[in-house]
């Protein structure tokens, strides 16, 4: 049985018992841009008959370990919840997305007291019988049962760093109001004080090297270590490629690197994951940051790009990795496409990567993941909450099915059918 929450402000710093109690809204974020995306003619589109695959729209495997993670939280089963947590991550345990379900689990674990918060600085109080510092005490006081247990101490931190996010917003730190910015301030350093009683490397801990990932954006000089301690990571974990992706995001000019920057680490990463991905590093550091930033596709090396795609593909054969692939692939085309038309660049990357995409279909993508093209058209940014699982499969679904259907056009404009399917491509004559 845990202790009354009121013996636990003490124990809290002073900085963060005094903003844990202020209700604020944060700036509001700039509107998603969404990339330059070219659809076909309805009736081409409709010319192409592929099996759409809605199981991930529905409860998946991710949502299932997060709700675990929830429960176990909510009945306050800390030691379960603990050795969940590190046996996935010891075992570097995915589920069929490849999310980390380490991580899965830690995000259920925190997310009633997140959500709170979340809520209350969205609205300026907390939700009707919601208990947001109540919320924050008690996780608080929940570590102070459990000191040497490095899973608990990981939900606590992670706690802290989605509420100095909630603080914070995404806009520029500068522009924030300064209550915003110290209360940002104070949950990441909270959250460095209970991560600093545990070592990385004593214990092989690809959650405990991610959850230090996520500190940099409160550091000082961000920049200077950002490679460093991802490629900590990476080599804990190499077979997970969100580790990859989310260093080439960290590596846009946007945050703590530059163009240039991004190409190095993409090639040091291809080269120091050979064995596992072959040149597949390369593409999955470029992956979001192309997404999120088309200005990449000047910098990027488009030909060994779909190499490393390739070789992604030949290693991971499932559904979901074909559709991201094509997905992404089709989205860097049309933006290299808009940037030819608008003048800023040559035909040529442009015409790579529709090959490479059109490679894509013919041989991977035999069924389409609607929330995976969803995810990429607004560059896979998780940040935009405001559109539900149902109307982005919807929007991914349109996307999908027109994008497959440019490869067929002249075919389907002919009058033929084109069915993809499991056994490969049929082409159906009238």
């Amino acid at each position: 049985m845990l202790k009354s929450r009121h013996t636990l402000m003490p124990h809290m710093p002073e900085a963060l018992r005094a903003v844990v109690r202020k209700f604020t809204k944060p700036r509001e974020d700039a509107p998603l841009a969404f990339l330059p995306t070219v659809y076909a003619d309805r009736d081409v589109a409709e010319g192409v008959k592929i099996p759409v695959n809605n199981a991930s729209v529905r409860k998946c495997d991710d949502a299932r370990v997060r709700e675990e993670g929830q429960f176990l939280a909510r009945q306050e089963r800390w030691e379960d919840l603990s050795s969940r947590i590190q046996e996935a991550d010891r075992a570097r345990a995915k589920s069929a997305s490849g999310s980390s379900i380490a991580e899965l689990l830690l995000f259920g674990g925190r997310a009633d007291v997140v959500a709170a918060a979340e809520h209350a600085l969205l609205h300026g109080q907390p939700a009707k019988d919601a208990n947001f510092l109540g919320g924050i005490e008690d996780m608080e006081l929940m570590l102070t049962e459990y000191p040497e247990d490095y899973a608990l101490a990981l939900t606590v931190a992670h706690m802290h760093i989605d509420i100095g996010w909630a603080w914070r917003g995404h806009g520029a730190l500068a522009t924030l109001p300064q209550e915003n910015r110290e209360a940002f301030k104070a949950h990441f350093r909270r959250a460095t004080e209970i991560m600093d009683g545990f070592c990385v490397h004593e214990l092989d801990s690809p959650a405990l090297s991610a959850a230090r990932c996520a500190l940099l954006p409160a550091q000082e000089h961000p920049g200077d270590c950002v490679a460093d301690d991802f490629e900590d990571l990476i080599d804990l974990d190499p077979n997970n490629p969100r580790h990859m992706r989310a260093l080439g995001n960290y590596l846009l000019p946007a945050w703590y690197g530059s163009y240039q920057k991004l190409d190095l680490e993409a090639r040091r990463t291809a080269a120091r994951t050979y064995d596992l991905w072959g040149a597949g590093g390369y593409a999955w550091v470029w992956f979001d940051a192309i997404l999120s930033d088309p200005d990449c596709l000047a910098h990027m090396d488009a030909e060994y790009f779909l190499d490393s795609v390739f070789d992604i593909l030949e290693r991971q054969t499932d559904q979901n990795t074909a559709n991201l692939m094509a997905a992404q692939v089709y989205c860097a085309w049309q933006a290299s496409r808009q940037a030819y038309l608008e003048g800023g660049t040559s035909g040529a990357q442009a015409t790579v990567l529709r090959k490479g995409f059109e490679d894509i279909v013919h041989k991977y993508l035999r069924e389409v993941h609607p929330l995976v093209w969803g995810h990429a058209e607004y560059g896979f940014d998780n940040r935009n909450r405001s559109i539900s699982l149902e109307r982005l499969a919807l929007k991914g679904t349109d996307l999908a099915l027109n994008a497959v259907a440019q490869p067929f056009r002249k075919m389907i404009e002919q009058g033929l059918t084109i069915h993809i399917g499991p056994e490969g491509i049929t082409e159906i004559h009238p």
